[in-house]
């Protein structure tokens, strides 16, 4: 009993590094100034689990040599690059935006972080702020991120009880003979009809003959 305790507790430890005792999913949040080949840590991302919605962003102001460099790669029309990255080295999804486009918001972005039904992410969407004229007045090296948690919507399903209950109901009536054939007269006995009135013709036709 005391070996199974023990084996629980330290299954617990590992895997606490990627969600906490309140089953928030918590991701490193890092980013790239020179198109990816190298990244530094911005910050961190909590998502809870629940379909809450509810999201933490902790991130440092953007240094000033930073920034420089940000201005650079506008410059050359090149791209901001962004991802999170599992703490404990799990998967990581990237995403971008012009970097100019951000200088000119103002460092204002969206980061819209996409949730499947079991809690995880699954992709992310990076872009840039400029819905009003109050980002000419935000400092030039602080973030200012506004982070959206979407939860997978569920599609439509196909009522198959009902499909079911019909394909039952039809079943029991062929079952009863109360199943009612809806053809016409002509449609169920076509067959013999058509060669009666050939008959009728022919002999109509060669009876005028007969009787010169």
């Amino acid at each position: 009993m005391m070996m199974l305790i023990l084996l629980m507790y330290f299954v617990s430890l590992s895997a606490g590094s990627d969600v906490d005792s309140d089953g928030d999913v918590r991701l490193r949040l890092d980013h790239s100034l020179d198109l990816g080949l190298t990244w530094q840590t911005r910050g961190s991302v909590s998502v809870a689990r629940s379909r809450s919605q509810n999201s933490i962003l902790n991130q440092e102001d953007l240094s000033s040599d930073s920034y420089e460099k940000m201005k650079d790669l506008c410059s050359a029309n090149g791209i901001y690059l962004v991802k999170l990255v599992g703490e404990g080295g799990g998967g990581e999804l990237q995403s971008y935006v012009s970097a100019c486009s951000l200088i000119e918001s103002g460092m204002a972005e969206s980061l819209v972080v996409h949730v499947d039904w079991r809690g995880n992410v699954v992709a992310i969407n990076l872009s840039a702020r400029t819905e009003d004229d109050s980002y000419k007045a935000r400092e030039p090296e602080k973030f200012d991120t506004k982070v959206t948690v979407q939860n997978m919507e569920s599609g439509p399903t196909p009522d198959t009880a009902a499909f079911i209950q019909k394909m039952e109901e039809e079943k029991a009536r062929k079952m009863n003979g109360e199943t009612k054939d809806n053809k016409s007269f002509f449609a169920k006995y076509w067959m013999y009809i058509v060669p009666v009135c050939i008959f009728m013709v022919i002999n109509s036709a060669a009876g005028p003959e007969n009787g010169r």
